[in-house]
């Protein structure tokens, strides 16, 4: 490069170490409240680069001073955090667990993860009464025979419940939780919302019995039951308060919170940390006090739960623009006058509550802004060059920019205990990535698409080019695009303690994963960009994962769940050969032969705006191999041809080998086809049963002929009809 187009790219660049410091200052300010920079160590962080070398350990606050040391470091300086919300063996369609020994009829459980934890949903069955929820009331329906089923108790709620469950003469329902008149009786408004759960005595259906109310601060999150005990969870954000400032849980009218010693974290730099608030309670025995733990993990969360362990896992993220003001940082400082260095240790001295890291952060940015601008044109060039160079380095130590956190907690019969943590390499899309076989997790992640400016000097082999072009290339790095690198897809078996012991990684390279599912030694896997790869994935040996076979099929499958040990169904989107999506299609994948696996039958429905809620929601997924059952819940709304509109459920006719639509079960009133009405099915014996917000349809599942409609609050009786496809 001669010399003087050399020098006119080095003046361009000479203020360009301000755009940067100016753009920093603006980031750290926009995230201010949810992001943190700081050195880490040992200890709860509220700051800090996340380091996935790290070797952490839980532990627990030790007093009620280290506990709000860490809200105030995270809550910003009004003291209040952010809240957020929150997201195994195959399962068939059969009993609960609790009532398995009772069972006397044929009928249906919810749609689990894992035939032996129940999940909590809004509909229940024990083969003789329905329990669910409409609005803010609670109903219990004899339901068997058919043409007997009536509403026999109702229950009107302070709020709308969002779940239940049933174990033997107990049920519990709970929800969010808004009665300020409760609030004020009991003297504690909760700023992070509050979930009340309600036990009832049910051995008499038609006057059931209150026997326990409970509120717990905090969000609804996830519910899992196993044997007797119910494993509740909600998550609070960071909030500094002097009286009760850990997690409220309220008895009746009296309330407590969770000992500051039942508290953990993990040395770690929290980014935007929320509370997961575990509760205990022994459903068969309400008169037993609940068992809490609370643990700091970050927002947006997922839980998987097997037999003996809860999984919360969430995704940190390594961000080059918070790499680029340490290192400006920290290249700085000591160049700094003595009276800005004095400034400099005045604000990160200032208490927490005061100014967050956050704010902190912007405030030096600012300071070393204004000393960089008395430098000269050399100076800057030589300041930018080093950053650059440093920067470069630092993004060599990371491979991937982000990484899934796994928290263990292991439970039993009530006791709650931490017990590992861990991480692997990118993101999950739901609970379905994950899955428990003995002493190991098995987990299939995707790592995203990575831009970076720099990643062109990282890829170039310096001894190809002159010290001078080297130099010019550093100080013109940020004129280089943003290089991508494709997104991948990767399997990874932990051991007991959550050490990574076998991967299989780089698969489908370009596309993201749309859903896996494990049964026993073998994965299914689907990705999507334009086309549908069904990975078959052998899991047999933890340490050696291979890929056994593939299909590339247009579409892709949202839900996969297996038909039997060969048999595979996937439920999802019909796509064209460039990817454009079309509509709802349901998949049978033999896999006998693993190595060329095969779509076997097909529905796709004509209409392209066709949509089910069972895509993203498995509960809302019911299959019988013995009855030869699907049922999902299906809508189409289309405005330009309101002909081919509908809103119910669609019935198919399945069997190892072919997918017959029997028909749509109609729960529209003739204008609502604008979102899915259906909520939930559920069949007892030969009746189906299919659930909307205002109406209960039983029907034959054989002919899907009209046996009784039972209308719930809040809806009039719609037209029925079976609309044939």
């Amino acid at each position: 490069m001669p010399y003087c187009v050399f020098r006119g790219k080095m003046k361009q660049k000479t203020n360009l170490i301000f755009a940067a410091l100016i753009i920093s200052i603006a980031l750290v300010l926009f995230l201010s409240g949810c992001k943190a920079t700081a050195p880490q160590g040992t200890g709860p962080q509220t700051s800090g680069i996340f380091d996935p070398k790290q070797e952490i350990t839980a532990t627990n606050f030790k007093s009620v001073d280290e506990f709000t040391s860490f809200v105030k470091g995270v809550s910003g300086s009004y003291g209040y955090g952010s809240i957020g919300r929150a997201v195994m063996e195959t399962t068939v369609v059969g009993a609960t667990v609790a009532q398995a020994s009772e069972k006397a009829v044929d009928y249906s459980q919810t749609n689990n993860q894992i035939a032996s934890v129940d999940e909590a949903d809004i509909i229940k069955t024990d083969g003789k009464h329905i329990y669910t929820t409409s609005g803010n009331v609670l109903y219990i329906i004899k339901a068997y025979p058919g043409e007997d089923a009536k509403i026999v108790s109702s229950i009107k709620l302070d709020s709308s419940p969002t779940g239940l469950f049933i174990n033997g003469n107990y049920l519990a329902v709970f929800g969010d939780y808004y009665n300020l008149d409760f609030f004020k009786k009991v003297d504690f408004v909760p700023r992070q919302g509050m979930t009340f759960f309600n036990i009832y005595d049910i051995s008499d259906k038609e006057s059931p019995k209150l026997v326990k109310e409970y509120k717990f601060e905090g969000r609804y999150f996830q519910a899992r039951m196993t044997g007797e005990y119910v494993y509740f969870v909600t998550t609070t954000g960071p909030e500094f308060r002097i009286l009760m400032p850990t997690p409220v849980i309220i008895e009746g009218a009296a309330k407590r919170s969770i000992p500051v010693s039942d508290i953990y974290y993990y040395p770690i730099p929290y980014q935007n940390p929320q509370f997961a608030n575990i509760h205990a309670i022994r459903l068969t025995a309400p008169e037993e006090k609940v068992n809490s733990k609370s643990f700091a993990v970050e927002g947006s969360q997922n839980m998987y739960m097997s037999e003996k362990n809860i999984y919360i896992t969430y995704t940190e993220y390594i961000n080059e623009w918070e790499l680029r003001n340490k290192v400006t940082i920290d290249l700085m400082i000591s160049k700094l006058t003595d009276a800005d260095k004095a400034l400099v240790e005045k604000i990160r001295n200032t208490d927490n509550d005061v100014l967050s890291h956050q704010e902190k952060e912007s405030k030096i940015l600012q300071v070393i802004q204004s000393y960089i601008s008395y430098l000269s044109t050399d100076e800057q060039e030589n300041l930018q060059d080093e950053i650059e160079k440093q920067l470069l380095e630092k993004l060599k130590e990371y491979e991937y920019m982000e990484f899934t956190v796994i928290n263990k907690i292991a439970v039993d019969n009530g006791n709650i205990e931490i017990k590992a943590n861990g991480e692997v390499p990118g993101h999950i899309i739901n609970q379905f990535s994950l899955d428990e076989k003995g002493d190991f997790l098995r987990i299939a992640t995707t790592v995203s698409q990575r831009w970076s400016s720099i990643v062109q000097l990282m890829t170039e082999p310096a001894e190809q080019i002159s010290t001078e072009q080297s130099t010019a290339k550093v100080s013109v790095i940020s004129e280089i695009l943003p290089q991508r690198t494709e997104s991948t897809n990767n399997v990874f078996a932990l051991d007991n303690d959550l050490k990574i012991i076998g991967s299989l990684k780089g698969l489908a390279e370009g596309e993201q994963i749309y859903s896996t599912r494990f049964i026993g030694d073998r994965l299914y896997m689907v990705t999507f960009r334009q086309v549908d790869p069904f990975f078959v994935i052998d899991l047999s040996d933890p340490a050696n994962i291979k890929e056994l076979g593939k299909l590339k099929i247009p579409g892709f499958s949202r839900y996969l769940h297996p038909y039997d040990e060969n048999t595979i169904i996937g439920i999802g989107r019909e796509a064209t050969e460039t990817g454009r999506t079309q509509g709802l299609k349901i998949s049978l994948f033999d896999v006998s032969d693993v190595g060329n696996p095969k779509e076997i039958a097909k529905f796709a429905t004509k209409e392209q705006y066709a949509s089910s809620t069972a895509e993203f929601e498995h509960k809302a997924f019911l299959f019988s191999r013995e009855k030869e059952l699907l049922a999902i819940p299906a809508y189409n709304y289309d405005f330009r041809d309101s002909g081919n509109n509908y809103n119910g459920a669609m019935v198919f006719k399945i069997t190892k080998d072919s997918i017959e639509l029997r028909g749509i079960i109609d729960h529209s009133t003739g204008q609502q086809y604008y979102g899915p009405l259906v909520e939930r099915s559920l069949y007892i014996e030969e009746l189906l049963y299919t659930k909307s917000s205002g109406l209960l349809r039983i029907n034959k599942i054989e002919d899907l002929g009209k046996v009784k409609n039972i209308e719930l609050s809040g809806s009039k009786d719609g037209p029925y009809t079976i609309i044939e496809k």
